[in-house]
């Protein structure tokens, strides 16, 4: 059996939609609020228009692994590439790049 729509509940999800920012804006402040502290009236646009969007919850969510998972790579990636390739990969590349008779 299909539940009848709940108007009321209707109503407030489009009434916060009228006034918090659209999806749009929203990512462009999920990513702002990485670079630098947002003001406190944003900040609360943000929470409630989550309250309506998964969406843009979730985006805010794999910002946030995307981050953390960088810092926590900072340190390994910049050892491995000062380097440059190994002697044993770059020959490996010249006998797969040489043409085949």
């Amino acid at each position: 059996m299909i539940e009848p729509t709940n108007g009321w509940k209707t109503k407030l999800v489009m009434f916060i939609a009228r006034h918090t920012p659209k999806c749009h804006d929203i990512t462009r402040l999920i990513s702002q609020s990485l670079d630098q502290p947002l003001p406190l009236r944003t900040r609360v646009a943000l929470r409630v228009h989550f309250l309506i969007c998964v969406w843009c919850e979730r985006y805010r969510d794999q910002l946030r692994l995307l981050c953390t998972a960088m810092k926590s790579c900072r340190g390994d990636g910049e050892d491995k590439m000062r380097g440059g390739l190994s002697p044993d990969a770059r020959t490996r590349l010249k006998v797969a790049m040489r043409p085949k008779p």
